[in-house]
């Protein structure tokens, strides 16, 4: 008889596979809010640092 696989073991296999490059796609998301914040400070009109 073939053992059978798990249901918890094929949802984590499917999670894992659905979400492996979900840190680095978070880590664009982060520097592009980061780019656009800093160009946002940019253009504020009468705040001039020294």
């Amino acid at each position: 008889m073939k053992k059978k696989t798990p249901r918890w073991e094929m949802f984590l296999t499917q999670f894992s596979y659905d979400h492996r490059k979900f840190g680095s796609q978070m880590g664009k998301i982060r520097k592009s809010a980061g780019e656009l914040s800093r160009l946002l400070d940019n253009m504020a009109p009468g705040k001039k640092e020294k």
